[in-house]
């Protein structure tokens, strides 16, 4: 066990192994430049902490290493924003929350409309598509394996359409996905 933990020490860094590093962590993850940013950041803190080093010379070279990336096509963020954007809406996730988390990921503003916008020409209407695949997902409404009767089907029809409304899913549309036919008044009247 003391051997495991002594090959967790990080190797002092130079600016072609972190070329090498950002490389490699492309080639096994789609990402966004912040995100590469931020991990080639934490790679030379950790680095340079444990030897010592000054990590301001590799700090100074991450900028370039991303721009080179970027440059040679390694690095996009409008086509990794489509992607992801895609692949969240064909999970069930509203168009609403698919830009927040465009936007966690560091997707400048003008990628995310783009990216939002383009799910139309793969969806139609992206945000039925979205809420039909999570319903499914989270087998609500129509898409429940049993069907309920009784006092016990409006009370279920109210938790499906309190997740959907959650899960950033406006009530028409909701209703309209679950196939809810119950009225369902709010509880201020």
């Amino acid at each position: 066990m003391a051997d495991r933990k002594s090959d967790r020490r990080p190797k002092r860094l130079s600016i072609a192994d972190l070329d090498q590093i950002a490389l490699d962590y492309l080639a096994r993850f789609a990402t966004s430049r912040k995100r590469v940013e931020e991990m080639l950041t934490r790679r030379v803190r950790r680095s340079a902490h444990f030897h010592g080093d000054d990590p301001a010379p590799l700090l100074a070279a991450i900028p370039a290493i991303i721009a080179k990336l970027e440059r040679n096509r390694f690095l996009d963020d409008e086509s990794f924003a489509g992607m992801k954007a895609a692949s969240l809406t064909r999970r069930g996730t509203s168009r609403r929350q698919v830009g927040a988390k465009l936007a966690k990921l560091g997707i400048d503003p003008d990628a995310r409309g783009r990216a939002i916008a383009g799910l139309v020409d793969e969806f139609g209407n992206a945000e039925e598509a979205a809420a039909i695949a999570y319903a499914k997902r989270r087998r609500l409404g129509r898409y429940r394996a049993r069907h309920i009767a009784g006092e016990q089907r409006m009370e279920q029809a109210r938790r499906d359409l309190a997740a959907m409304a959650r899960a950033g899913f406006g009530f028409d549309l909701a209703r309209r996905v679950l196939g809810s036919d119950i009225d369902i008044e709010s509880d201020a009247e």
